[in-house]
């Protein structure tokens, strides 16, 4: 009777191929994505609620409809080709300075602080001046300031 050599049984892998389930692991993995592409996600679903058997007395009251909507100010600043001085138009109406822009932009903001500021500033414009008009619009704490874009 010859005894078993355990030398020659060490591992059942060394001979064969890792391949074939590789090949299974990977086509499992596309088929599982894609079964999974055409499906709606479960949260977009509509799904009727049942109604609660417990009545509320809760009264949600009516929000006053606004006296007038928000309007949307555009302040344009360009600067003149021959005299370089700043010109400043306040929805398209030309004013005679920073100070006008300041009394006429604290008058909007005691009305309306939720109008719509919209800076259109040309590329000549300093950095320091529209800043300074943006930082005059801050601090009248207008709720929206935002840029034109070209």
């Amino acid at each position: 009777m010859r005894i078993p050599n355990h030398s020659r049984q060490r591992g059942s892998l060394e001979n064969e191929s890792m391949t074939p389930m590789i090949d299974v692991v990977f086509l499992l993995l596309v088929f599982f994505v894609c079964a999974s592409v055409g499906q709606k996600p479960d949260r977009l679903l509509p799904a009727d609620l049942a109604t609660g058997a417990t009545a509320t007395t809760v009264n949600i009251p009516e929000e006053a409809p606004d006296e007038f909507p928000s309007q949307e100010v555009r302040i344009r600043l360009t600067r003149d080709a021959v005299s370089l001085e700043l010109r400043i138009e306040l929805n398209e109406g030309a004013l005679t300075g920073a100070r006008e822009l300041k009394q006429r932009l604290e008058r909007l903001s005691s009305l309306d602080p939720d109008t719509k500021i919209i800076m259109d500033v040309a590329d000549e414009v300093s950095v320091q001046q529209f800043i300074a008009v943006y930082d005059l619009c801050q601090a009248l704490e207008f709720n929206s300031i935002s840029f034109a874009v070209r």
